[in-house]
């Protein structure tokens, strides 16, 4: 029932325009709690929505939901004694929640969720309280009391805003006789579910009022008019409601760069009894240049520098506030005179990804501290000579799209369920495969395809190019303005190959055929970087100034040519089936001379495997392993000595990335790149008759087993990044459910199973079951697919293997016998080879002669 509820939902998504309110998928909560004077997990007890007390004897409750979660925190107050103020915290892994801000805050945008990870409620009477902010991710949660009374609960839990469908009730689903591969194979379709937002899902984080926008507290968010403004004076009417308030100048769309935040006189009976006034003291202008007032452990900023203002700022009054970029300061006035001046020399340098290019220029940006809430409107910028460059009142709706904080109106996949929440073409790839074979709510992977093109460039020297990472909250003229082309190139072949998968899995012709001219137009772009001279993916002349960043590797690499190569020859099936034969051709075509390029001037004898990159011949990588094997570049000999080479990359639970990387006890194993690899290794043995399996029985027994063996950092999802000992990489930081990590989830079914596309939306498929290669004994699952379900089933009795499947009708289907084995089909006898199955029926088939 809950199957057929999901397709539904999912084939009404795509044959109806989307419904933007609220998709409610009903109250979640904890599976139990801890109830004491300290945050512990010990002696935990079943939570029944029975009643919670907490008192000044026992002030902390811990609670633990089992898997990640997203929704909207909510408490139902049965009685208190007094004003109650509980402090909440809310996080992926139980260690993080002892410190003084869980796994938070959040510093590369705000995502329309809450930036910070803790946040406090004055509770006055009993009743339902529901926080403002949306919480995108988390398993854990703790309550603590902050006031000398008493309150009892009589729930607490989400408003979720994910779907809540037990793995083995998504459309898709496998089981093996390895319970750690069954629990590997859930962590995708978890993901998905929380990664992924519904329309309507994720609201706006401001409130337009007629006095202005009503901000409470989170990252600042920067208007997309003013990315390009330098040396201006920004000046605007803020009023406190609580705490304090905050803003930027010369920032990045991300939030980083000058930032201020100033304190209110924190009157009582207003101000919060957690506030911290050791970092934000009364009546002054706390400054910092960089992402936040407070770092998020990897995420460092810099040094906070403080100015008292000599004046008492009252809360619920307006105040006129400015700020001069001039040559040698920031300076800042409240009501014309001037309280803080900031000097611009002694400010260090940024440098990162998402960096200010230089402290005049960037935009402006609003947005109160943790815990706060203000008003802002009456927005002016003025150049230096005194011209207007910006003006807007922020009583409007239609400038929360510039800030990108309009509500979502399309539902799409993220990177991560908590952090960054941005829709990341690179990202896209393994969202789509992990999807296909679990949930199968094809609704979010053509909103993303919707959600991006929109974005996709027109002029030169980016023409045809999506943005890598477009904003929620943001719009299409916006995103165009914020958002990053010339960095991770190769991202822009991951959409792409993303694109073909969907059709791949879908037969969606439909679906596609709107946006075929633009998926044309990408593909073009990203011709024009094959090197006359190499064949290989380089870098064209426009690119010279800007500079070519990829992910996978260097430009004239192994990695990004064969990832280009196989992104055109998944295109190649929807160019034939919508009738562009020509463009059919033309992908057939240069893939071909892409893989030739690869093999005559990256393979290596001496090396073993593919070089690098032209400039680096000696040095190889895992992603460049992976990426000849599925685009069909190496041969049979190339993928075994290139596989052999992998033990010389070996670090710790899984493999680094590169053989120039050094494995240390801080180094970041990539899930995403293992994931590639993992693809591969499967294809090696199944296609390439590369009988060596040893490497993919290491990624699954010791990499990503540490997902699911240790509860502390067990989310139900998988992990962004790991460290070589098996714990979550970078740190707090880390994302603890990322839909790129979780290539099992489509490897299995395929390889495992063994159930296989061949043309689009699996109207000829083949089943060859893996005997033997992983020690196990049986595997069964459901492969959804346009023409209905696919049941198949494996099991090893002795040295006969019995195996059935169910063939829609619609579909061709083929059974692959292992080597030397003999099988009854029909009463009939069958060797070495393909059995045809019956349409319409559910075909049983007996192995005889099978040995390990």
């Amino acid at each position: 029932m809950v199957r057929t509820m999901l397709r539904l939902l999912a084939l009404c998504a795509l044959s109806l325009d989307l419904v933007r309110a609220f998709v409610d998928y009903g109250n979640v909560y904890p599976r139990v709690y801890t109830l004491g004077s300290t945050l512990s997990i010990d002696d935990a007890s079943p939570y029944g929505k029975a009643s919670i007390t907490l008192s000044p004897s026992q002030p902390f409750l811990t609670l633990d939901y089992g898997i990640e979660q997203a929704g909207f925190p909510f408490f139902i107050v049965i009685s208190l004694s007094g004003p109650t103020q509980i402090e909440v915290k809310y996080s992926e892994e139980f260690p993080a929640l002892a410190g003084d801000q869980s796994d938070g805050p959040w510093t590369f945008t705000i995502g329309l969720a809450n930036t910070f990870r803790v946040e406090t409620f004055n509770l006055t009477d009993s009743g339902k309280t529901e926080s403002f902010f949306l919480q995108g991710g988390q398993r854990w949660q703790t309550i603590r009391l902050l006031t000398n009374t008493t309150i009892t609960f009589e729930a607490v839990g989400f408003n979720s805003t994910a779907s809540l469908v037990l793995p083995e009730h998504v459309p898709a689903h496998i089981s093996t006789s390895n319970a750690i591969y069954n629990d590997i194979w859930d962590l995708g379709a978890r993901v998905v579910q929380v990664a992924c937002v519904d329309a309507g899902n994720a609201p706006s984080t401001w409130e337009i009022t007629e006095d202005g926008a009503l901000v409470r507290g989170q990252g600042t968010a920067q208007s997309a008019k003013g990315a390009l403004f330098s040396n201006y004076t920004l000046s605007f009417a803020s009023k406190i409601t609580r705490g304090g308030t905050g803003w930027r100048v010369a920032s990045s769309q991300n939030p980083q760069g000058a930032y201020f935040v100033l304190t209110s006189n924190y009157p009582v009976g207003k101000t919060f009894v957690n506030t911290n006034r050791t970092l934000l003291p009364a009546n002054s202008i706390a400054f910092t240049y960089g992402t936040s007032l407070l770092p998020q452990e990897t995420v460092t900023t810099t040094a906070v520098q403080y100015y008292p203002v000599n004046i008492t700022i009252e809360e619920d009054t307006w105040y006129d506030i400015s700020t001069a970029i001039t040559p040698a300061a920031y300076v800042v006035s409240i009501n014309g005179l001037v309280v803080a001046s900031v000097s611009i020399a002694d400010l260090p340098t940024i440098g990162s990804y998402f960096s200010v290019s230089d402290p005049y220029t960037g935009s402006f940006g609003f947005g109160p501290f943790h815990d706060q809430v203000a008003y802002f409107k009456d927005v002016n910028v003025v150049s230096q000579n005194g011209t207007l460059l910006y003006q807007n009142s922020l009583t409007s709706r239609e400038i929360l799209a510039e800030y990108a904080q309009a509500s979502l109106e399309t539902s799409v996949c993220l990177d991560g369920a908590k952090r960054d929440r941005l829709v990341w073409i690179g990202d896209f790839y393994h969202t789509v495969k992990v999807l296909a074979a679990s949930t199968q709510r094809w609704d979010y992977i053509t909103g993303s395809i919707e959600f991006i093109f929109a974005g996709q460039l027109t002029d030169s020297p980016f023409e045809g190019l999506v943005p890598i990472d477009p904003y929620l909250g943001g719009s299409p003229e916006f995103n165009r303005i914020q958002n990053t082309f010339a960095g991770l190139l190769d991202y822009q072949d991951l959409f792409l190959a993303g694109i073909g998968e969907f059709f791949h899995y879908s037969g969606n012709t439909s679906a596609l055929q709107p946006y075929w001219t633009q998926i044309k137009a990408l593909a073009q772009a990203r011709l024009a970087f094959i090197d006359p001279y190499s064949g290989l993916i380089g870098a064209t002349p426009e690119f010279a100034d800007i500079g070519v960043f990829n992910f996978l590797g260097p430009v004239n690499g192994s990695a990004v040519t064969a990832l280009n190569a196989y992104a055109l020859q998944g295109l190649v099936p929807l160019a034939e089936a919508l009738g562009d034969h020509g463009t059919a051709q033309l992908y057939t075509a240069t893939a071909a001379n892409l893989t030739r390029a690869i093999n005559e001037q990256l393979w290596n004898d001496t090396l073993g495997t593919y070089s690098l990159s032209l400039d680096l011949p000696s040095n190889y990588s895992l992603t460049a392993i992976a990426w000849t094997i599925l685009s069909g570049a190496a041969n049979s000999s190339q993928a075994a000595s290139s596989i052999a080479k992998l033990d010389e990359l070996r670090c710790g639970v899984g493999y680094k990335t590169g053989s120039g990387d050094v494995c240390s006890d801080n180094y970041e194993i990539s899930p995403n790149t293992n994931g590639f690899l993992l693809d591969a290794l499967f294809k090696a043995h199944r296609d390439l008759d590369v009988r060596n399996l040893t490497i993919a029985r290491v990624e699954l027994d010791d990499f990503w087993s540490v997902m699911v063996t240790q509860n502390e950092y067990y989310s139900g999802a998988s992990w962004e990044y790991t460290h070589p000992d098996g714990s979550p990489g970078i740190e707090r930081f880390t994302s603890l459910a990322h839909p790129w990590s979780a290539a099992p989830t489509y490897v299995l079914p395929e390889y495992v199973l063994g159930v296989a596309a061949t043309s689009p939306g699996y109207a000829t498929w083949e089943f060859t079951p893996l005997l033997g290669g992983l020690g196990l004994t049986e595997a069964n699952g459901t492969i959804g697919t346009p023409f209905g379900d696919i049941e198949a089933s494996w099991r090893i009795a002795g040295d006969s293997v019995e195996i059935s499947a169910t063939v829609p009708r619609g579909t061709d289907a083929s059974l692959v016998l292992p080597e030397g084995c003999t099988a009854r089909y029909k009463g009939r006898s069958h060797r070495t080879g393909h059995i045809r199955l019956r349409k319409g029926e559910l075909a049983h088939v007996k192995v005889h002669g099978w040995q390990r």
